[in-house]
C-alpha cells in the first residue's frame, strides 16, 4: 500500500511540475491593400481586378477560388527538380482574368510551381485584364494577347515561349519544355 501511495504522490508532483503551455491566439492576417484604380466590373457588374497587380493583391482579391486551387494543386516533384535547374533568371509574365474560369483553374497551379521552384514571385509581372482582355493602361498590347491565362517566359527581353489558356501536356511538362528551348507549341500556335 505504501508503494502505491508513494507512486501516486510522485505522479502528482511530476504532473504539477510541468510547465503550463501557452495558448497563442491566432494572428489575424493583415489584409493587402487593393487600390480603387485596380478594381473594375465584368459584364455582369461583378468586381474584378484590372491592371498590374501583385501576387498578394491577386490572392487576397481572389481568395474564394485561389486558396483552394493553390492548396489542392499537387506539383510533380520530379519535373520540378528539372524546372529549378533551368529557371535561372528568366522573366515570367502572367496575363489573366479574375473573372475567367480558365485563369481560376490554371493560375494557382502556375504560381505554386514557380514558388516551389524558388522563383521570386515578387519579380513576376501579373496583369489582370477585363473580359475584353484589355487594361486601361493597355499593358496587354506588348504581349500580343489572344486568350487568358497566358504565362510568358522571357530572357534578356526576348520571349522564349508561352502557355496559353491551358497546358498541352501538363503545366510542369510545358514549363520545362519552354525553359529547355524545346519545340513547344501552345494550343493556339500556328
Amino acid at each position: 500500500m505504501r508503494v502505491l501511495y508513494l507512486t501516486f504522490c510522485l505522479l502528482i508532483i511530476a504532473c504539477a511540475d510541468q510547465p503550463k503551455k501557452k495558448v497563442v491566439a491566432p494572428i489575424e492576417k493583415e489584409k493587402t491593400a487593393i487600390p480603387d484604380h485596380l478594381i473594375g466590373k465584368d459584364f455582369d457588374g461583378e468586381e474584378i481586378l484590372i491592371g498590374k497587380v501583385s501576387l498578394s493583391q491577386l490572392s487576397e482579391f481572389s481568395a474564394a477560388w485561389y486558396t483552394n486551387e493553390y492548396n489542392s494543386y499537387k506539383v510533380n516533384q520530379s519535373i520540378l527538380a528539372e524546372i529549378k535547374s533551368v529557371l535561372n533568371s528568366r522573366k515570367v509574365s502572367l496575363i489573366m482574368g479574375t473573372w475567367c474560369e480558365d485563369s481560376q483553374r490554371e493560375v494557382p497551379g502556375m504560381i505554386k510551381i514557380l514558388t516551389e521552384a524558388g522563383y521570386s514571385t515578387a519579380d513576376m509581372e501579373i496583369i489582370a485584364v477585363d473580359e475584353d482582355k484589355t487594361t486601361p493602361e493597355k499593358l496587354e498590347k506588348t504581349y500580343n494577347l489572344f486568350n487568358v491565362p497566358t504565362l510568358i517566359f522571357s530572357e534578356n527581353g526576348t520571349e522564349l515561349n508561352r502557355i496559353v489558356e491551358f497546358p498541352i501536356r501538363s503545366l510542369e511538362h510545358d514549363i520545362l519544355a519552354i525553359l529547355k528551348g524545346e519545340d513547344y507549341k501552345n494550343a493556339y500556335a500556328e
